[in-house]
């Protein structure tokens, strides 16, 4: 039970792009039914999903707060120390990680992916391992940019991500097709090939369109936003974070809506 709820969840959550409200509300049920069940690992398995939808949401409530009395940094302080339970960690660790790149906190996505190092070694490939890589890869481009102590570890990650991605493609191009082409957009930003990453921004963007991934589709154009941006051209950029803005709205990532607003706010002053 407690495994296909997360499958569940984190599908519906970070994968799908289905509405926020009606993932966040499911979650709600569930996690109660677990206290019900005296589900323990069922509970702290969902509670980080439940929590990340609140917070792409723009709530300020603490899941962890309403269903165990703990504070969201209590709860992974415990589980941390905690024997077993390698699951919840990893899914406790991808939820923080989502995040960041959602919000477009590069610096602290990188942080949190070493953190997490110790949580994805071995074990069986689920929901959580799938968007590990995808996110390591756009964490480790991002990184590689600036060029720091781990440039080479970083680029090592980040084409090791396309190559996973690339074969998952080939047999499930529906579900993994953007994701390949948003890495290919990252890996042409990072050789300094603008006609090619904006071409890859391109098709990423309309392959999470057609196959209805707006959490991906809004990501995609608010990473393209970025690389014009890094270009100077801000009249682009601002186009490209009204199209996120769009998709997120539509996700129900009021949070996310609300970041990208006060983004395009300062762009457009520095138009005037």
């Amino acid at each position: 039970m407690a495994y296909n709820l997360h499958m569940y969840a984190g599908v519906a959550v970070w994968e799908c792009g289905d509405r926020l409200t009606k993932a966040e509300e499911i979650m709600r049920i569930h996690a109660k039914r677990m206290i019900q069940y005296n589900h323990d690992n069922g509970l702290r398995n969902i509670l980080p999903l439940l929590q990340l939808a609140l917070k792409l949401m723009g709530s300020a409530e603490d899941a962890f707060m309403t269903f165990c009395g703990i504070s969201e940094d209590d709860f992974f302080q415990q589980e941390w120390h905690r024997k077993g339970g390698k699951t919840s960690k990893l899914i406790g660790h991808t939820t923080r990680l989502y995040l960041a790149i959602m919000r477009g906190d590069m610096a602290l996505a990188e942080r949190i992916y070493e953190m997490g190092k110790m949580y994805h070694k071995g074990g069986i490939l689920f929901i959580g391992s799938i968007m590990r890589a995808f996110l390591g890869g756009l964490v480790a481009f991002a990184t590689a940019r600036y060029h720091g102590d781990n440039e080479k570890e970083m680029i090592r990650v980040a084409e090791e991500s396309i190559s996973t991605i690339k074969i998952w493609a080939k047999h499930s191009y529906w579900n993994f097709a953007n994701k390949l082409f948003l890495l290919e957009a990252e890996y042409w930003f990072l050789n300094g090939n603008e006609q090619l990453a904006l071409r890859k921004f391109d098709d990423s963007i309309a392959a999470a369109a057609k196959h209805r991934f707006k959490n991906e589709e809004g990501l995609a154009a608010q990473r393209a936003a970025i690389f014009h941006l890094h270009y100077n051209r801000k009249q682009e950029a601002s186009s490209y974070l009204k199209h996120a803005k769009d998709c997120y709205e539509q996700w129900g990532a009021t949070g996310l809506v609300e970041q990208i607003d006060a983004a395009m706010s300062e762009i457009l002053e520095g138009l005037d």
